[in-house]
């Protein structure tokens, strides 16, 4: 089997939940220009958890399958798979989660204190992603990327090691074909001067990552608006329903699965998708190029904070830069799309992952059947 195959396999297999795995959007193709076989990413999109206290504050508006611990399950299914492969030599599983994961703006009304979350809470979740390596337990060591609402007011989550952005670890001789952030940062493009886009670039295209802040801090109030107060929270956590769409429609996915080598938004210019943000991307990594930037050679963007699961491949003719953008949803709220075999998915709790392998670039929702 494939790498992609193992992991669609993993998914499936775990324990006590009965799955349907959805293709929302791929892009096969050598212009991803990957040059290693031995990574997998996987990418786990924004959570927004709280407490089980606070949670009752928002009713039926939360993490998704949190009763039947869904999303960690499956992530302790894929942590077995790593070891597997580390002790094969074969493949690297390298995670990242792309920012809001503990929402301290949903779990503290004042002032954050992160302190008072006790050690439980999201336990399971807490140790697969990063604290395991740690307390001896089954972990993805998972890169967490700082979104918007993993921070209020300067304070943050202290065990987490935030970072802005990520960059495929192996890139041969600096040349990424992976960015990966949370997104926020990009909407405050528009309300910057030159000079400050100048700055931008050097710090999201350089290959170091400031921890536990964004380097922008001098932006005046549009770097205080990274940190939303509770009554601008539909900048990030955004309606109730997103109508998702795939080219083809979801293919329902299983291992050894023949599937369209592209089921993705096609662009030939980065104005011509409503997506908020791609426009922006697609200028600060050409700008990147044109500098001569670390990550002036990305193909791939994957970023978080719309919640709007989507993959766009954006192809310029006459040889101009190829980009493909990876939104990786949320496990928040829900969403519906059209299937493969015709027809609309009734709305469902929005459960989506993305992977990469070589030039493979997936994106999936995750479907729990009745009786899991």
């Amino acid at each position: 089997m494939t790498p992609h195959d193992e992991v669609l396999s993993a998914l499936l297999d775990t324990p006590g939940l009965r799955l349907e795995i959805r293709l929302l959007g791929r892009v096969a193709d050598p212009l991803i220009g990957n040059a290693s076989d031995r990574e997998v990413f996987l990418f786990v999109p924004d959570l927004h958890v709280v407490t089980a206290e606070r949670a009752r504050a928002y009713g039926q508006y939360g993490f998704n399958h949190a009763e039947q611990r869904v999303l960690a399950r499956l992530l302790q299914r894929l942590a077995r798979l790593r070891e597997d492969w580390r002790q094969a030599g074969t493949h690297q599983l390298l995670t990242t989660q792309v920012g809001d994961f503990f929402d301290l703006w949903r779990q503290f009304v004042a002032e954050a204190d992160p302190n008072t979350i006790a050690d439980d809470a999201h336990g399971d979740l807490r140790d697969v992603l990063y604290r395991g390596v740690d307390r001896g337990l089954p972990c993805l060591e998972a890169t967490i990327l700082l979104g918007n609402h993993d921070t209020k007011r300067g304070v943050a989550l202290a065990e987490i090691p935030f970072q802005l952005k990520a960059f495929n670890p192996t890139a041969p001789e600096g040349n990424p074909f992976l960015f990966t952030t949370h997104g926020d940062a990009f909407d405050l493009l528009e309300r910057l001067v030159p000079d400050a886009i100048e700055e931008f670039l050097v710090h999201f295209a350089g290959p170091r990552t400031p921890v536990n802040k964004y380097p922008i801090a001098d932006w005046g109030k549009a770097a205080a608006d990274i940190n939303k107060p509770l009554d601008q929270l539909n900048d990030c956590i955004v309606k109730p329903r997103h109508d998702l769409s795939a080219m083809t429609g979801a293919v329902r996915v299983v291992p050894g699965q023949a599937l369209p080598a592209r089921s993705a938004h096609v662009i030939t210019a980065p104005g011509q998708t409503d997506h908020g943000r791609f426009d922006k991307y697609y200028e600060s990594l050409s700008k990147a190029a044109e500098r001569g930037f670390y990550g002036g050679s990305v193909r791939v963007v994957v970023v978080g904070h719309s919640h709007e699961a989507t993959l766009i491949l954006c192809e310029p003719p006459g040889g101009g830069r190829p980009l493909v953008m990876m939104d990786t949803g949320a496990w928040i709220e829900q969403c519906t799309y059209p299937l493969a075999e015709g027809g609309t998915a009734r709305p469902e709790p929005s459960a989506q992952i993305g992977v990469i392998h070589g030039n493979d670039v997936r994106l999936y929702q995750i479907r729990v059947l009745p009786g899991a």
